[in-house]
């Protein structure tokens, strides 16, 4: 063979290829990338619907900060289980929103404009995964403001389900849950008035919801039948103020129960308004959820460290961030700004602000800190629980957000404990 590497038999690129793609897709792009035979014995990525499973990006978040200006949309993408930073071109951002949630690290972009749409991106293949209008969602016969507007049905989670055949969306502004396969007109709905629902995570190809009593699991075949929400497990209740995030944990092929349990400190009365359920002192408690109607709870997440927002949540290996990032502590962080009411609406009067809520899940510590948002700060061992604390708690989005929630971001301040 001597040193052309291009006439390696299909038997070993393919191996090759195998071991790669079970690294990181990134890998298994670059491999392909090499030459034309080996592209020819290995599959393409952006096969299908774009939603196969092994070629989804994982661990891979893009970081909440502005382009520079020669290259303005250029991201750097992030991967928090190795650390890696990837600088990579979303020209698909002049004319799209990205939204919260993501799915297996796909970008979640509505398209600017009355149509609404939805769409998936890889950040790495390029591929577009075409999803419904947001406005497929509105009921004809509603007369409620919040349910005619396509805004307040942006999607606050987003996964799999039926067996990786559809997509599913939680709309939590409308506490809706809606399905729909790629290249279909119209999402199909499930609109839940009687329970209200805290959060959703998919794993697996099921896709999943919690409200304070169930955790319940979507059943539409495919999204061809009538949706329904199933109860498959009781929350535990214990109790009397708390909120609770579903978590899928892909890695160990886990559905987690995270519950922020909030309290008032000994001694103090709770304001006449009631409690800042933002900045309030908590503790978490996880739990490992199976369908065997229980949950089980946790004093460790596997030596791992879980970043929670109200839209996102992401996992990280302390061992790629020693000593910024600690094993088995869940970090919390919500958006806190102040806005001020313009002629046009309503815009950001000062930068992001997060509220962050460290736990320690084996030592029982808790601390809160606050810290403004700051795109200048390199990714480094003392800075990237503010780096990844900022992704989870954004709450960008332009367009994408009810007027309300609009928020510019033109200006930036340093990053702070305190």
């Amino acid at each position: 063979m001597g040193s052309d590497w291009s006439t390696l038999t299909g038997c070993l690129v393919m191996l090759i290829a195998e071991r790669l793609l079970a690294n990181d897709v990134t890998d298994y792009i670059r491999f392909r990338a090499v030459c034309s035979p080996w592209r020819q014995h290995t599959e393409d990525p952006r096969v299908g619907d774009g939603l196969r499973p092994k070629y989804l990006p994982r661990s891979w978040i893009m970081l909440e900060e502005t382009p520079p200006a020669a290259a303005p949309f250029r991201n750097r993408l992030l991967n928090t289980d190795t650390g890696a930073v990837l600088a990579v071109d979303v020209p698909e951002l002049e004319d799209h929103d990205v939204m919260g949630p993501t799915l297996g690290g796909l970008l979640t972009l509505r398209e600017r404009g009355g149509a609404h749409v939805l769409r998936l991106l890889h950040p790495f293949t390029r591929h577009l995964t075409e999803l419904p209008s947001l406005v497929t969602m509105i009921h004809a016969a509603s007369h409620d403001p919040k349910m005619v507007e396509p805004e307040y049905h942006q999607p606050t989670a987003i996964g799999l389900s039926d067996d990786h055949k559809a997509v599913a969306v939680f709309c939590g502004l409308v506490n809706k849950v809606a399905v729909a396969r790629p290249g279909d007109s119209h999402w199909k709905w499930v609109y839940v008035p009687h329970f209200h629902l805290e959060s959703a995570a998919s794993l697996a190809g099921c896709f999943y919801a919690v409200s304070h009593v169930y955790i319940y699991q979507l059943e539409s075949d495919g999204a061809r039948g009538e949706p329904k929400l199933v109860p498959v497990a009781y929350v535990p209740v214990d109790a009397p103020s708390f909120r609770l995030t579903l978590v899928a944990d892909d890695e160990r092929e886990t559905l987690m129960l995270m519950k922020e349990v909030f309290y008032v400190h000994a001694g103090e009365e709770v304001p006449p308004e009631g409690p800042d359920m933002l900045t309030m002192p908590r503790v978490c408690v996880a739990y490992a959820v199976d369908m065997a109607a229980r949950t089980i709870a946790l004093s460790r997440l596997g030596a791992r460290a879980l970043f929670m927002g109200d839209d996102r949540a992401v996992w990280a290996s302390p061992g790629a961030f020693s000593p910024g990032v600690a094993a088995d502590t869940v970090y919390a962080g919500r958006p806190n700004r102040l806005f001020t009411v313009h002629e046009c609406g309503i815009e950001a009067d000062r930068p992001l602000t997060v509220v962050l809520h460290t736990h320690g899940l084996v030592s029982g510590l808790t601390r809160h800190a606050v810290f403004e948002s700051d795109d200048g700060e390199d990714l480094n061992p003392m800075g990237i629980v503010e780096t990844v604390s900022s992704y989870v708690a954004s709450d960008r989005g332009g367009a994408a957000r009810p007027t309300m929630y609009v928020a510019s971001h033109a200006r930036r301040g340093r990053g702070r404990g305190v």
